[in-house]
This record gives structure tokens, sequence and C-alpha cells, in this order.
């Protein structure tokens, strides 16, 4: 048996990577991870404007149901303490209806005894929705700082109601319409 001369070389090549072919990988999943980033964002900043408008909606059928349900008004706030305790004899969480903030700082839905759209000491919280970070929720004229639903389940306002939930950037917004008639939807 003969051995192979050190001249004859066997069949297995080396194999691996240049440095070139390794900064080049290095470049194109730079610029993939770069791409993905970006869409991730955009994902999220969306997300995060559906989320708080079906937020809204489900607190505004909230209120309507219960407005019904109950036989008396109904009201939801904006709120700029929606977590905040709940103590008998002070009413917290409380309604907000000075400017500067929008919807996005929270809401609490309430039995409102008197009909007046701002929660007094004597008035059941039924349920409060937390704040909503870096979306803005503004609403026109109608629905600016409160809504009241009957025991019909119509609104207590002279017309139809708008809330529109925007992104950061202004890329994205969501209207939430109520009409006179108490329903509520995304558009």
């Amino acid at each position: 048996m003969s051995r192979p001369s050190p001249e004859t070389h066997s069949d297995h090549s080396e194999s691996g990577l240049t440095l070139v072919e390794l900064i080049v990988t290095m470049v194109v999943m730079t610029i993939v991870l770069s791409i993905g980033t970006y869409s991730f964002r955009g994902f999220t900043n969306r997300n995060a404007v559906n989320a708080a408008a079906n937020d809204l909606l489900v607190a505004i059928n909230l209120t309507r149901s219960e407005a019904v349900t109950r036989g008396q008004v109904v009201s939801l706030c904006r709120s700029a303490d929606p977590t905040a305790d709940n103590i008998p004899a002070t009413p917290v969480p409380s309604c907000t209806t000075a400017g500067g903030s929008g919807w996005e700082t929270g809401f609490i839905v309430f039995a409102d005894n008197n009909g007046d759209g701002v929660r007094d000491a004597n008035e059941e919280l039924i349920r409060s929705f937390a704040d909503f970070g870096q979306v803005t929720m503004t609403g026109n004229t109608f629905v600016a700082d409160a809504l009241r639903f009957q025991a019909s389940g119509y609104i207590v306002s002279p017309g139809n109601g708008t809330i529109t939930s925007t992104n950061p950037d202004g890329s994205r917004s969501v209207d939430i319409v109520i009409s006179q008639m108490g329903r509520a939807q995304i558009k």
C-alpha cells in the first residue's frame, strides 16, 4: 500500500468566507434590518391609533348600553386621572374640561344622576380607561369633553359628534363618528 505523496492533493477543498464576502453580507443584513425596523415602527404607530379608537368605541357602546339598561343618563367624559382611586367623598376619577388635552389622557364612564356630564361625588363610576400615550384624540364641538346618553340610547347633543385618533407624526388617523341616535362607528 502506498501513501499519497505530499504533492498530491486530497479530494477535500478548503472552504470559508473571505473578508470581502463577510463585509458584503453584513452590509446587506444591515440594509434589510433597517428597512424592517422602519416598517415595524409604522406598524406600531398604526396599531396604537387603531387600539385607541377601538377602546373609545368600546367605551361609547358601553355608555349607551348602560344608559338603556339603567333607564337614566350615563356619561362618558375625558379624564386626566382615570385610574385614580374611587373615593366616594371626592369624585376621583373626575372629568376634565380644561383645554390643552384631549381624549387621549383617558376617560371614564359613570352614572350621571343629574345629567350634567360631570361626575359628582354621589355618581357611580362604571368603568375607567387609561391614557393612550403618544396618540392624540380630539373631538369636535359636540363631543369635545363628554358624551351623555339618555335612557333611550340617544345622545344629548344638537349634532353628530366626531372624535379623531391620530398617531404622533400625523400620518394615520381614524374617525369615530357618533350619530344623534347614539350609534358609533369607526371610519
